[in-house]
């Protein structure tokens, strides 16, 4: 999935320090202005898309080292979002340390991992000259931009049956059983990437972390906005054919 795989790339960069092969890279393909240990946060979010192969989507085809100009760019584009209302698993992050929504005053960058209330989880570069994970609030946050990750490959196919009957036999089994490990790792990666569920809990075993995820699914608008006993964690196929269309698989 491509969020997962921007993700991915983020990670291969954790504890990275400075100078660095980030900007190296980023100096073999943009030039001599960007020679010695030059800010290197927006250079990073870019060479992570080009490492997960969404250079297109999350820097519109331009390399970036200037967080103005990136944040600049998805505005134009009607992709930029002001404060983190709606902030999720994905999402390219930006940051002023004076406490501003404005774009001409942000700092710095990062992608979102997560998000727990009002804690944003992030990898970010450049950060006390490492990348490193952070976990920020709005009062830093200036808004962020969401691209337009490209669509899984669609065509694949997911039983609701067989996803229901692993939420109903896996928690109570032995930590990390499967039931339909195929069918759930289609679902828990679709959960991952809506920011419900964490990467670690994504094994195919749809296990308590998993119902939990899918629960918070249901609740929410975009999957149904179910209460009660309607959203129990045990994928129907109404709220998982909405989890589908938007993560490019089939519900039957």
């Amino acid at each position: 999935m491509s969020v997962e795989r921007m993700i991915a790339a983020a990670e291969k960069s954790l504890g990275l320090g400075e100078p660095n092969a980030i900007q190296g890279w980023y100096r073999r393909r943009n030039g001599g202005a960007y020679a010695g240990n030059f800010a290197w946060c927006n250079a990073a979010v870019t060479y992570w898309s080009v490492l997960a192969g969404e250079h297109d989507t999350v820097c519109l085809g331009t390399d970036y080292a200037y967080t103005v100009a990136h944040a600049v760019r998805f505005k134009a584009a009607g992709q930029w979002h002001s404060d983190v209302a709606g902030i999720r698993r994905g999402d390219i992050v930006f940051f002023d340390w004076g406490g501003t929504n404005d774009i001409a005053r942000i700092d710095h960058v990062g992608i979102v991992t997560g998000v727990n209330g009002r804690y944003v989880y992030t990898i970010e570069g450049n950060t006390a000259d490492v990348c490193a994970r952070r976990v920020r609030t709005a009062s830093t946050i200036a808004g962020y931009g969401r691209p337009k990750y490209k669509a899984p490959a669609t065509g694949r196919k997911v039983k609701v049956a067989d996803v229901a009957a692993a939420a109903r036999r896996d928690p109570a089994a032995p930590q990390g059983a499967t039931t339909h490990k195929a069918a759930v790792l289609v679902v828990e990666r679709a959960l991952a990437a809506e920011g419900l569920l964490a990467a670690r809990w994504v094994d195919g075993s749809f296990g308590t972390e998993s119902i939990k995820a899918y629960a918070k699914w249901q609740r929410s608008k975009a999957g149904g906005s179910y209460t009660g006993k309607d959203a129990d964690g045990v994928p129907g196929k109404t709220s998982l054919a909405k989890l589908g269309a938007r993560h490019g698989f089939n519900v039957i």
